[in-house]
């Protein structure tokens, strides 16, 4: 007679183990990725809220001259938290008199042209 107690099976056959493996690798570059793609999109949206508070800051600084811009271009430097971005601002009249729109355009690099950040804005005559 054959003793069938030794014949049940204990643990996981080495095919089990392997499907179980590449489950679990399948899973876990799936999460690398996403969190990758989490760490782009944060140091986007960084870069995007440093140059609209720059392109704000430069509407700002105009409208507190109290002076009446001249259509044209400027353009400068800024740093906002250890940031540096260059901005650029194209005054233009309008079809009212009284009334002038800045374009306002930020980019890490003055020489880039990938614009990170674009404000438009009019300001009235004081």
């Amino acid at each position: 007679m054959i003793d069938t107690k030794f014949n049940n099976q204990i643990g996981f056959t080495l095919l089990e183990v392997m499907v179980a493996i590449a489950i679990l690798a399948f899973a876990l570059s799936a999460m690398v990725k996403i969190a990758g793609e989490s760490s782009n999109t944060l140091s986007y949206l960084e870069k995007k809220t440093y140059g609209q508070w720059v392109a704000l800051n430069q509407v700002n600084e105009i409208e507190a001259q109290a002076s009446w811009p001249s259509p044209g271009r400027s353009q400068g430097n800024a740093n906002m938290a250890g940031l540096d971005l260059s901005w650029e601002i194209e005054v233009k009249d309008t079809d009212v008199e009284d009334l002038r729109r800045l374009d306002v355009a930020v980019k890490q690099d003055k020489d880039d042209g990938q614009v990170i950040y674009q404000l438009t804005a009019f300001i009235h005559k004081p």
